[in-house]
């Protein structure tokens, strides 16, 4: 009897301690949303000027630059924010991002090796990949996978707007034209901003 007492007792003190991560770890999600949507609208938007005017699709370089600001303003915001203890919730959010980090990163040094083979070896015409769609789709899958981990229709909902909204957004405009690339502002402001400024007035009424 004391054994069973003891198991239950447990077993609701993990239930509640995943339940206080999972709601710490959406208090905090606020500030970081907008900072990266933020990032992401703006990087995208200054990428498609520059694209336009040059005609080299090299800008997307600037991603990897909005990464590394990305993650130092985060680290400036982690210095305030609740410490949340490792649960399998904030495991399971920090693995999908890292994953989404490491294939869209693999994906986007695979097309540029593509096109250089392609050029190496003199083998003419479009490279038939869309990377875009690629990782807008993926980005798309992990927002809504963390807002429903994270029990946000807040965040779940806005996210597969926005998802829908991009991915038919770019399957209107021309295949090739810089002008794809702002698919990325409409889902840094309506699934990363929109959710974020969300949050943050849900806490201040807290």
């Amino acid at each position: 009897m004391e054994n069973n007492f003891s198991a239950e007792n447990s077993l609701r003190l993990i239930t509640e301690t995943i339940e206080r991560s999972r709601r710490a770890v959406a208090k905090n999600a606020g500030k970081p949303l907008i900072l990266w949507g933020a990032l992401v609208s703006i990087t995208a938007f200054v990428i498609w000027i520059l694209w336009s005017k040059t005609g080299s699709p090299a800008w997307n370089f600037l991603w990897f630059a909005m990464s590394v600001i990305g993650f130092l303003g985060n680290r400036y915001l982690d210095r305030d924010k609740e410490k949340v203890p490792a649960t399998e919730v904030t495991r399971l959010i920090g693995k999908i991002w890292m994953w989404f980090g490491i294939l869209s990163t693999g994906f986007f040094a695979l097309v540029w090796a593509a096109w250089g083979i392609r050029c190496a070896v003199g083998i003419e015409g479009p490279l038939n990949v869309d990377l875009t769609m690629i990782i807008l789709m993926m980005m798309g899958l992990c927002g809504a996978i963390s807002g429903s981990v994270l029990k946000l229709k807040s965040v779940t909902i806005p996210v597969v707007i926005a998802l829908a909204l991009a991915a038919t957004f770019l399957m209107v405009m021309p295949s090739g034209s810089p002008v794809r690339i702002l698919s990325f502002v409409i889902l840094g402001v309506l699934a990363l901003i929109v959710p974020g400024v969300i949050l943050q007035k849900n806490e201040k009424k807290q």
